[in-house]
């Protein structure tokens, strides 16, 4: 219960963020991965672009480690975050999927795989919240899982390079 408490004294920005985030995290396998691009693909894909825009927005009210005046590489993570939010739904628009889906896909693993491994750095509120401070374990599980997901994504692209990466490894190659 610690944790809730010590995300329950925190500022009204980093709530927003946490919530945000979270719903986002939440619905993604529901709108990445659901068959049938129907009403309700679009109603959760919105929430699922509202809860991103959320997460990325209240990021700039959030400074607690800034390299350039108040802002860090996160809050540049943020406009590019935006910036793909808005290109991907006008692709979407036009009837570009291809683009809409590999934009999306693209935000979905970057966009929140490298912030949730920087969450777990040493010193930062959700590390504290949820480990005692300790989030080495925790910062090197998803480091490896968010790892896992951009090899996979590599592998199950159509134009295949890990596949021809590994073809042209001579050690595979007689396996």
């Amino acid at each position: 219960m610690d944790s809730l408490a010590t995300l329950a004294q925190a500022d009204f920005a980093v709530q927003l963020h946490v919530v945000c985030a979270l719903v986002s995290i939440g619905m993604l396998p529901f709108v990445m991965w659901r068959k049938t691009r129907d009403r309700m693909h679009k109603i959760m894909g919105y929430t699922w672009a509202v809860a991103m825009a959320g997460t990325a927005l209240s990021s700039f009210a959030i400074s607690n480690f800034g390299m350039v005046g108040p802002f860090s590489p996160l809050h540049a993570l943020a406009v590019l975050t935006l910036w793909t939010l808005y290109s991907t739904i006008r692709a979407a628009i036009r009837r570009d999927i291809k683009r809409h889906k590999t934009g999306l896909r693209n935000l979905a693993t970057y966009g929140l795989g490298i912030p949730m491994v920087l969450n777990f750095l040493p010193e930062r509120l959700f590390t504290r919240a949820f480990f005692e401070g300790n989030g080495w374990p925790a910062l090197w599980a998803s480091a490896v899982i968010v790892a896992l997901i951009v090899l996979w994504r590599l592998w199950v692209r159509e134009d295949r390079p890990m596949q021809k990466v590994l073809a042209r490894l001579p050690v595979l190659r007689s396996v």
